[in-house]
């Protein structure tokens, strides 16, 4: 399996935040972008692991899974005035693409505590040029999040 040197990197962008993020596998990837939004959010130093959410999406692409699962948890973070740090895929059934009808099912927990301080609130994750894609034995994808 090839080498991670970063779960993501902060990318520029010239209105909003975004991010690159890497994986060995789907979930890897998924977990790793969920840590790179909340990194631009606040400091994950301060967040105990305290809580434990668990989020269900479905969607009809693997994109649309991400996106989707990540606006979850800026929902959880809006709603209950929480910060995820650690994040596990329980389920991740991916949609046929040989099926026009097929949709995809993430099951994911998500594991965080009372957020601190905000360097500056997420609206929403966009759809904005999100294509996962495989790079040198990696997944990669890139994310822009409206602020």
């Amino acid at each position: 399996m090839p080498e991670l040197a970063v779960p993501f990197e902060e990318i520029p962008h010239t209105a909003d935040w975004a991010i690159r993020a890497y994986g060995r596998t789907l979930p890897e990837l998924f977990a790793h972008a969920a840590l790179g939004m909340y990194s631009l959010l606040t400091d994950l130093e301060t967040v105990p692991e305290a809580e434990r959410r668990e989020a269900l999406v479905e969607a009809a692409s693997p994109e649309g899974l991400l996106v989707a699962w990540l606006n979850e948890l800026v929902y959880l973070t809006e709603r209950e005035g929480l910060a995820f740090k650690r994040f596990e895929i329980l389920e991740l059934h991916l949609p046929d693409p040989e099926d026009p009808e097929s949709i995809g099912r993430l099951r994911a927990a998500a594991y965080g505590g009372h957020l601190e301080s905000v360097r500056k609130y997420i609206k929403a994750v966009t759809y904005h040029n999100v294509a996962i894609r495989q790079e040198d034995g990696l997944y990669v994808v890139e994310l822009v999040f409206d602020v």
